[in-house]
């Protein structure tokens, strides 16, 4: 137990005094035989190989007392007193470096190792019974996490004392932070329990809070610090492409399609946009199909984009109207887009007839017009026809005319 040959005895100068071994013996006699705490001979044997202080040698070195108790070494077989191993770290100069480093019951156990390696009789220090309360850890980190999320934290609570422990509160506080356990009302010596403290944040922003558990424990209340910081929750938000809202066809013949019109569906959260339909509505849905990579069931990255094209093929003349509507599960839906477009009739071939007062002819002499308003030229068997008759009449007064002119 120290670096020297002489633990329990006194320093070396011939025999040692008559008053400390007067004092050795005082103390063995009014130490009680049975110690009020169980003593322990297997962690004694281990605090006896054990380096306690570091660069000292401990019990079992072949310096001081050896591997083997029974042998007496150095007179080790004194040791089966706890009281005697006390004296003498406190008097005894090679073994005062173990001052303050063993408690009375780490004595005790000692003495019983002892004990049971010489055959000789134990005696134990009187230990005072007192529950502890030990726990694992004085705080508790949570780090980032996100709002709507949520993260859990676990302390052991120990009863290392001598008396039973009695848990009479076990709380939380501070916002965002839950506790949960198994601790018993009595937590008995030696005896664990688990602790489980949750946080779930609200808001972004740091949080702080404790956990308070209160006892019969001379400590008490003990505390755990918790700490969180609530995160901004990933979101999908999605728009389209140029703000658009609306998109129009030119006028387009029935039965045809016109060029088709493309739409992009940008996503500018910070989450997947999850899809879940892409549909057409309106009086004229008919008239119009959906394309693209936009699709139900599809996701959208965050920083990505889809597109719907969207084409128009009319059946009925007129103006035709429908609508665009994208809808997600985890994101603020897009604008309805509304879309609109002109039918045209299709043309049935050329003209469909002359005019109403053309040339008709007469059903009873091909060569007469009776176009409306015209003079009526009698048949080329009319010989009589007035207006041959006039023509010929000028004709002979011309030709009279010149007969009476002078030469």
């Amino acid at each position: 137990m120290h670096a020297s040959p002489h633990s329990l005895n006194p320093p070396r100068r011939g025999r040692p005094s008559g008053l400390l071994a007067a004092l050795v013996s005082l103390v063995a006699l009014m130490a009680p035989w049975a110690a009020a705490q169980a003593q322990d001979a297997t962690n004694g044997a281990t605090l006896y190989g054990k380096v306690i202080v570091t660069g000292k040698q401990t019990c079992a070195a072949a310096a001081c007392h050896g591997s083997a108790p029974s042998a007496n070494r150095n007179k080790i077989a004194t040791g089966a007193s706890a009281p005697t191993i006390k004296l003498g770290i406190q008097s005894v100069g090679d073994m005062t470096f173990l001052s303050g480093k063993l408690s009375d019951s780490e004595l005790n156990d000692l003495a019983a190792y002892i004990s049971q390696q010489t055959g000789r009789a134990a005696t134990y220090i009187t230990v005072a019974t007192a529950p502890a309360a030990t726990l694992s850890v004085t705080s508790l980190a949570f780090g980032s996490v996100t709002v709507g999320l949520s993260a859990s934290r676990t302390a052991t609570l120990t009863n290392s004392g001598t008396a039973a422990l009695t848990l009479s509160a076990i709380t939380v506080s501070g916002t965002g932070f839950s506790l949960s356990h198994d601790c018993p009302a009595s937590l008995a010596v030696g005896s664990a329990c688990t602790l489980t403290a949750g946080f779930a944040p609200a808001a972004a922003g740091a949080a702080t809070g404790t956990v308070t558990i209160t006892s019969n424990a001379s400590t008490s209340p003990g505390k755990i610090t918790l700490t969180g910081t609530g995160a901004t929750a990933a979101t999908a938000l999605l728009g389209w492409g140029g703000n658009v809202s609306s998109l129009s066809f030119a006028d387009t013949t029935v039965g045809t399609t016109a060029a088709a019109q493309t739409l992009t569906l940008a996503n500018t959260g910070t989450a997947a946009a999850s899809l879940t339909s892409v549909t057409l509505g309106g009086s004229h849905a008919t008239d119009y199909s959906l394309g693209g990579t936009c699709t139900a069931g599809s996701q959208v990255a965050a920083s990505s984009s889809c597109t719907v094209i969207v084409s128009f093929t009319p059946t009925v003349a007129g103006t035709r109207t429908a609508s665009v509507t994208v809808a997600a599960s985890n994101a603020t839906n897009p604008a309805v887009i509304s879309v609109s477009g002109v039918a045209s009739a299709a043309s049935t071939g050329g003209s469909t007839g002359g005019s109403t007062g053309g040339n008709t002819g007469n059903t009873t002499d091909a060569n007469s017009n009776t176009g409306g308003g015209g003079c009526t030229l009698g048949s080329a068997h009319t010989l009589l026809d007035p207006v041959w008759a006039l023509m010929l009449a000028a004709a002979v007064g011309v030709l009279w005319a010149r007969r009476k002119r002078p030469a």
